[in-house]
């Protein structure tokens, strides 16, 4: 093997590979990027078994083959290397030399036969998705992917694509993102996929690297497979029921407020100093015209603010978590959010008044 690849689109190659070799565990070829130099180009597939990603990317191949070498070792040569055409060969005694003008490195190499295989799958199958469209969607609900890697189906957001919309829900039992788009999508029936939470953030990087390339993706057996341009990544779904968050969503209220975000914001991380560490919880008292917000930290103290809002119900007093609104308010994208509240065991729901389609739910703490 050996071929001759611009060292900026090398390290671009290596660089997006990083996020998926895994550096721990048992199989130490995992912690290798796959390098195979095919006629016209090179292919680079790193996997975690969870997570592959195959790129392609050009080159000029004098001898065909395939090897694997350590990811991060090889992208760090690469990286400090000057810019310019770097030669990359596999030697007979299976070692990887890479050379950029006086600059030699010699490295070890795990025969290419021992590497796990892309998953297998009909690109005749693919489908288009609007990129730029699922990645509003994956930025305005994986801050609500639960962190507690032991309730395997929350720790993934569901991602559901039907013939005439799609959907992403993320929830960690105490809070709930929620968003839909409408359109025509080139599916026969609902396809429901639940995506773990670092294959959502790889997912993420993938939609916004490179160029405006069509997106494109494909449910096959237990992966979900994405494909831009060049780029291929294959998810392994995670097994299980995702919770009937349609139940928990509230449908009926006793109480309306709107907000300016802005000053919610800066009310919330005021009042939330001297709440409690643990619970971060402020008391909200909704009435005609305002709110009151109230935290107690103990010996530490206790803060007040009031900020005037629409209100339209009965008084209502509930305690939330303020950085679970604060993560909220961050994606609502408009000027002002509506809060709805239906009694103090309800979760509270807040919506954006130009947004339909998105809702999220904080579910309240005992005061």
């Amino acid at each position: 093997m050996e071929f001759t690849i611009d060292r900026g689109e090398f390290q671009r190659a290596l660089q997006r590979a990083q996020g998926v070799a895994s550096s721990k565990g048992p199989m130490p070829i995992l912690s290798n990027v796959l390098i195979e130099a095919e006629e016209g180009g090179v292919s680079i597939f790193t996997t975690n078994l969870d997570i592959g990603l195959k790129g392609r990317y050009q080159a000029k191949v004098a001898s065909k083959g395939k090897t694997t070498v350590l990811a991060k070792k090889l992208y760090d040569i690469v990286r400090e290397l000057p810019d310019g055409e770097v030669v990359v060969k596999l030697d007979d005694d299976s070692r990887c030399r890479v050379i950029c003008g006086k600059s030699k490195f010699n490295l070890a190499t795990i025969d290419a036969a021992d590497f796990p295989a892309f998953p297998t799958y009909d690109a005749e199958a693919l489908a288009p998705l609007d990129g730029e469209m699922l990645s509003e969607m994956i930025r305005k609900t994986q801050f609500a992917v639960s962190q507690d890697e032991t309730r395997m189906t929350l720790n993934g957001a569901l991602l559901e694509v039907s013939p005439t919309k799609v959907r992403m829900v993320a929830t960690d039992g105490h809070r709930l993102a929620f968003i839909e788009r409408e359109g025509a999508f080139k599916v026969t029936d609902t396809e429901k996929s639940i995506i773990a939470r670092k294959a959502i953030a790889e997912l993420s990087k993938m939609l916004t690297e490179g160029e405006d390339e069509t997106f494109k993706f494909h449910r096959h057996d237990n992966h979900i497979i994405f494909e831009k341009g060049s780029q291929v990544l294959a998810i392994r779904l995670i097994e299980g029921a995702y919770p009937n968050y349609d139940q928990v969503i509230p449908k009926e209220f006793t109480g309306e407020a709107t907000l300016s975000v802005s000053d919610f914001v800066h009310g919330l991380r005021r009042v939330v100093t001297l709440a409690d560490e643990k619970s971060h919880m402020i008391r909200f008292t909704f009435s005609e015209g305002k709110v009151e917000l109230l935290s107690e930290g103990g010996e530490i103290g206790e803060a007040r603010d009031e900020m005037a809002i629409e209100y339209s119900g009965q008084e209502f007093v509930v305690g939330l978590n303020a950085y679970y609104l604060l993560d909220i308010l961050n994606i609502i994208g408009h000027e002002n959010v509506v809060l709805k509240m239906q009694n103090q065991l309800s979760p509270v729901l807040a919506k954006s008044p130009a947004d339909p389609g998105l809702l999220c739910i904080v579910m309240p703490m005992r005061l």
